[in-house]
């Protein structure tokens, strides 16, 4: 026989289809307890980290206080020494990354209640220095700069230059006019540095808090993201189809990083919500993949085990590219007369045979053409799709090969050569 194509086509009928659904519906189940318990153990791992942060924190408030102790107020310094060490016992009771986001901003807080408590009383032992307006004015125009330099270069060149460089000048006025002596020359420019110093303030905190924001807002979605990764990465049949994609995913997850650490908080946050919604893709193909795998394998042991029934005896039954998840499933299988058949089923479309030791021969037909005939091979493939509906519920389409007579009726077959193959499909 020649080597012409056949072709038909499986189908699984409902109820079948609904158990091999049902069964990948129970290991779904499965894989999301285990992406569930990575994503858990990932959370207690992120909150732990940051309860050792914020732990660190207190300890850096409370060094900074015994160090600084003088420049309090007894009562003060013991006020803000008793609210650090509440936090202490606060943070090892924390049981949520929230709490411990609580406990670290009333760290701040505390932090600028220590500032403030430090400027009030060198504002007190200055005033008990300075009886002339002169005096008064000249701390005046300190504290001024005082603000001034606390705050950072680059965070005054970052949100607002222009308020830098505008003060510089007018602390500079102030300066001059305080070395002249008269204490109501200074008032004017002094009263302006005072509002200019301010505003400026304003404006660099209002910045550091739109930033802080931002960056806690790039953290927690890296963080959400290091989560589902951690569970992409448990998940044995996300892996299986979506290792390219989860890599992929991962390599996004190390750039934020960077991102991040670079300030660049709004494009991270951006990019982060597009991986969130890839991951969600991920799952959904990888189950796609591998219910379509599953329904291969079902149709490819049903085919195996209806012609060891027929009385073949299977001769291999294997991946055609085991390195490949998505490989056509191929088996072969010979009776003891010398009769051959070999199958491929792929993971989705048509199924293809190569049959073997089946008489053929031509026929004209009536259109004065010529049909090929294997009546013998075609019987063979019939029973074998009519065994697979009653017992699999797999449902076959139609014998085709090349150059098949569309209107022909089946009937026996004659003695046909036997050195010839025949290869056909089911559609």
């Amino acid at each position: 026989m020649s080597g012409s194509p056949k072709f038909s086509e499986a189908e699984i009928v409902e109820w079948k289809q609904k158990i091999l659904e049902a069964e990948r519906q129970r290991r779904s189940e499965a894989e999301a307890r285990r992406r569930q318990e990575a994503e858990e153990q990932e959370r207690q791992r992120q909150l732990e980290m940051f309860r050792n942060q914020t732990h660190i924190h207190v300890n850096v408030l409370l060094s900074d206080l015994h160090w600084q102790w003088a420049n309090f107020y007894v009562q003060e310094a013991v006020a803000l020494q008793y609210r650090c060490q509440n936090q202490l016992e606060a943070i090892a009771c924390a049981e949520s990354l929230e709490k411990l986001l609580a406990i670290s901003e009333e760290l701040v807080r505390i932090e600028v209640a220590m500032q403030e408590a430090s400027k009030r009383k060198r504002w007190d032992e200055a005033e008990k220095k300075r009886r002339a307006d002169i005096e008064r004015q000249q701390f005046e125009l300190e504290e001024l700069q005082r603000r001034v330099a606390q705050i950072p270069e680059a965070e005054a060149l970052k949100f607002d230059a222009a308020g830098r460089q505008l003060l510089q000048r007018v602390l500079q006025n102030v300066q001059e006019a305080i070395a002249v002596g008269n204490p109501i020359a200074v008032r004017r420019p002094l009263a302006e540095a005072t509002a200019l110093v301010q505003k400026h303030v304003r404006q660099i905190v209002q910045g550091q808090v739109d930033s802080r924001q931002l960056q806690v807002q790039a953290n927690q979605q890296l963080a959400e993201l290091q989560v589902i990764l951690a569970g992409l990465k448990a998940d044995p049949v996300v892996m299986r189809w979506q290792r390219q994609a989860v890599t992929e995913l991962e390599n996004q997850t190390n750039a934020a990083k960077l991102a991040i650490a670079d300030g660049q908080f709004k494009q991270v946050i951006s990019s982060l919500s597009e991986s969130q919604q890839r991951s969600q893709i991920i799952i959904e193909t990888a189950n796609t993949a591998q219910i379509q795998a599953e329904q291969r394998d079902y149709i490819a042991d049903s085919i195996a085990q209806t012609l060891q029934e027929m009385g073949f005896s299977i001769t291999f039954h294997q991946p055609e590219h085991p390195e490949h998840p998505a490989s056509a499933m191929i088996l072969g299988a010979t009776t003891q007369a010398g009769k051959g058949i070999s199958v491929s089923v792929p993971i989705a479309g048509q199924v293809f045979y190569d049959v073997d030791g089946y008489v053929k021969h031509s026929v004209a037909t009536v259109d004065g053409n010529t049909a090929a005939i294997c009546d013998e091979a075609e019987q063979m493939l019939t029973q074998m799709h009519t065994a697979l509906e009653d017992k699999f519920g797999v449902m076959m389409g139609e014998v085709l090969w090349q150059g098949k007579d569309p209107k022909r009726v089946l009937r026996q077959a004659d003695q046909l050569p036997s050195s010839q193959q025949t290869r056909s499909r089911s559609v």
